[in-house]
């Protein structure tokens, strides 16, 4: 199995010992969760073998990574796979040993019994317990696992599909983190302090309206790389996705421009909730556009709504650029806070997301009441952000 179909290519091309020509080799293009929720088919053997390699560089290089293959819930599904007897091998380069740690309670969470591991926790064995006993029966190698059994590995709390950083020990913020988030916050202060901009100035509406959809944005992504891969092919769709929404936000307000904002807020708060509520599993489904337009419908359907508050409230201000520069601010916010769910989970945003809907209406609600308000105003051109 292969992500990448450069590096396919390549190896169709470049490998000496010609692997992809033998009639014993199918080649499956696609990302390893997604292609373990989706197929039918049942196997004797399934090996994970060094799908990641950010191991080379620093973890907190890549602790932001949403690594859907290490969790729970990858690990069970894997073990239906399994056809009676068979087995699962997961090869990882562990050079901590709470990594180590983490891979052997995933496997025993979702096996019912610990695997059998060798090499400091880089091989681990699960399936059935009757073919690796029969195995061992062999000197040689009992000999060999008993020597290189002996790993002293660290426990770890278990990713899962709601909280899937991998290259972190437990759920948290990390210092790092935490330092690159104040310096953000610094050189926020002293730009509005040079350009002359009180804070209080800020157009609080838009500000608020900024860091939600940044929020929504960024979970929106995320679940969709649970459901398709983490790819920059999915990240592009899942844009274009949320582009093509923001079109039709601006065309629904082109030909109604009278429309309530009320009715936009009311549709944010289900969708939101609906998105909340429905779990990630239940989009797995056997046809890929019925995944596609499932997951999109449900998870994007927010953006549709925002779009439409963002665009009427933005035209009655008559674009001016406070606006939106509060409304970038916020946004900036909200790309901060959505580390957030490095400590509390995936979910958690959402919640985040509709409080600060929530907080833009009723800023929104106590605005004195313009002239402008109650006449419709040409709308074009216009994205929420």
């Amino acid at each position: 199995m292969e992500i990448d179909p450069l590096i396919l290519q390549l190896g169709r091309k470049l490998h000496f010992e010609q692997p992809y020509s033998s009639p014993r080799v199918h080649v499956i293009l696609n990302d390893a969760r997604s292609y373990v929720q989706n197929t039918d088919q049942r196997f004797d053997l399934i090996i994970f073998s060094f799908l990641d390699s950010h191991t080379t560089s620093s973890y907190y290089s890549t602790i932001r990574i949403d690594n859907y293959v290490y969790t729970l819930e990858a690990i069970r599904q894997t073990k239906a796979l399994l056809k009676p007897g068979g087995l699962m091998i997961i090869k990882f380069a562990v050079l901590t040993p709470w990594i180590g740690g983490r891979l052997r309670e995933l496997g025993q969470a979702a096996f019912g019994v610990p695997p059998l591991q060798t090499q400091g926790g880089r091989f681990l064995i699960l399936g059935s317990q009757e073919r690796i006993a029969q195995a061992l029966k062999d000197p040689e190698l009992a000999a060999y696992v008993a020597a290189n059994s002996d790993a002293h590995l660290q426990a770890a709390a278990l990713t899962t599909d709601d909280w899937p950083y991998f290259y972190q020990h437990e759920p948290g913020i990390p210092a790092s983190v935490i330092i690159i988030l104040s310096v953000l916050i610094v050189v926020c202060c002293v730009f509005l302090r040079e350009t002359g901009t009180p804070i209080g100035s800020l157009q609080w509406h838009f500000f608020f309206l900024g860091a939600a959809f940044m929020l929504l944005e960024a979970n929106i992504i995320s679940r969709m790389a649970l459901l398709f891969g983490t790819t920059w092919v999915v990240n592009s769709i899942v844009i274009s996705g949320l582009m093509l929404l923001i079109v039709a936000a601006n065309l629904i307000v082109h030909w109604r421009p009278g429309i309530a904002v009320t009715f936009a807020y009311v549709g944010i708060f289900i969708s939101i909730l609906v998105a909340y509520v429905i779990p990630p599993e239940a989009f797995f489904l056997g046809s890929f556009w019925a995944k596609m337009l499932g997951s999109t419908t449900i998870l994007c359907l927010p953006v549709f709504f925002a779009g439409i508050v963002f665009i009427v409230s933005f035209a009655r201000e008559g674009f001016r650029s406070d606006a939106l520069g509060s409304n970038l601010l916020g946004a900036l916010l909200g790309g901060m806070l959505e580390s957030i769910s490095m400590w509390t989970g995936m979910k958690s945003i959402l919640i985040l997301v509709a409080f600060f809907y929530a907080l833009s209406w009723v800023v929104l609600s106590r605005q004195a009441p313009r002239v402008e308000d109650r006449q419709a105003v040409p709308v074009s051109g216009t994205a929420p952000g």
